[in-house]
């Protein structure tokens, strides 16, 4: 048990990290931090899955093994490169990555009372994440059907509601959630319903509190203080928000291991928070950043690892921020450079249309 938990962190934590230094390369001081190399590098983590998962269910769907070796591969080529870069980067510019956590302001006590009771309250529904069980029943196939990949190397092969052969459901099978989580148990020897259940809640929920730090840190620059009670706000919200089992923070909290809470959740808020940064560099006139170009091009891909209703929640709501910058910019380049990331969006939906 401890080797699986050593494993998981392995992938879960450390890979992302070593992942993220890549895009992380182009995203200079003092936006780049860890939260934003850690999440980077997760949702990098997760489209190379789908970009090697779903090739291999189309032609392949009885190797899930060949899916475990190459993506395994890839993961360990971009950890070194990552690696790589970040060492380059320290001798020949030194450590910019400290330069990041250099306070020019004197921190007020209530700010930091606020800020251990906003981690107080995150690490609360890690903690309720883990400890307790919520059942639904969408269980019954996106679980099973990540056991059953682990246990028959095969992907999409068989119903999990009878156990019988099937032909491939094309709209399950080209969002590789399941496969992901299969992926994460065949390497660590974890039951996938442990790693659904217990073990994503735990990392799951920091990155999206991640990416609302990230959102925060833009919205309250001018007084950077509220971004605390900003986080505790938001941590009401998903402790309370259960008033309906169609709610983002009910899927979040209760359903943390699909693919349609991660879109609602994580890509639609990564996605916010990646145009929010664009907007903030081209509003200011500099340069483009790539990182962040890069990286919203990978949320596309992993909104479609998760569900297929990204095609046009994700597309819209690109296309929508994309016509209020030409706009206000009276200028359509960035509406095309956001159209490119897209792409993504539109090859998934070629391949539903046509397999």
């Amino acid at each position: 048990m401890i080797i699986s938990v050593l494993l998981l962190i392995l992938l879960l934590v450390v890979v992302p990290l070593f992942v993220g230094l890549i895009p992380g390369y182009f995203i200079r001081s003092p936006r780049r931090s860890l939260p934003t190399i850690y999440i980077c590098g997760f949702l990098s983590c997760m489209a190379l899955f789908q970009i090697v998962c779903v090739p291999v269910v189309l032609t392949k769907p009885h190797e899930f093994s060949l899916v475990v070796v190459i993506y395994s591969c890839v993961l360990a080529a971009l950890s070194i490169v990552g690696i790589t870069l970040a060492v380059v980067e320290r001798k020949l510019n030194g450590n910019r990555y400290a330069e990041v956590y250099k306070l020019d302001r004197v921190v007020s006590k209530d700010e930091i009372v606020m800020w251990i009771l906003a981690i107080l309250v995150i690490f609360i529904q890690m903690v309720m994440a883990f400890v307790t069980q919520c059942f639904d029943g969408d269980d019954a196939y996106y679980v099973v059907q990540s056991l059953l990949t682990v246990e028959t190397d095969t992907m999409y092969s068989i119903k999990p509601y009878t156990g019988l052969s099937t032909s491939l459901d094309l709209r399950h099978a080209l969002a590789t959630m399941p496969m992901w989580v299969a992926y994460l148990s065949r390497i660590s020897g974890m039951h996938p319903t442990i790693i659904s259940h217990s073990c994503l809640g735990v990392v799951l929920i920091p990155l999206l509190y991640m990416i609302y730090y990230q959102c925060g840190r833009l919205l309250f620059r001018k007084d950077i203080r509220r971004l605390p009670i900003f986080l505790i706000f938001v941590s009401i919200l998903y402790v309370f928000g259960n008033v309906s089992i169609y709610t983002n923070e009910t899927f979040m909290m209760t359903r943390t291991w699909q693919g349609k809470a991660i879109l609602a959740n994580i890509c639609i808020l990564a996605v916010t928070w990646l145009v929010l940064e664009i907007y903030d560099y081209e509003n200011e006139g500099k340069e483009m950043r790539i990182g962040y170009w890069v990286t919203l091009t990978v949320t596309n891909v992993v909104a479609a690892m998760c569900s297929t209703s990204s095609i046009f929640l994700i597309g819209l709501l690109i296309g929508i921020v994309g016509a209020v910058m030409t706009v206000h910019k009276k200028d359509v380049q960035v509406a095309l450079r956001l159209l490119v990331t897209c792409v993504p969006l539109l090859i998934y939906a070629g391949i539903f249309l046509m397999v």
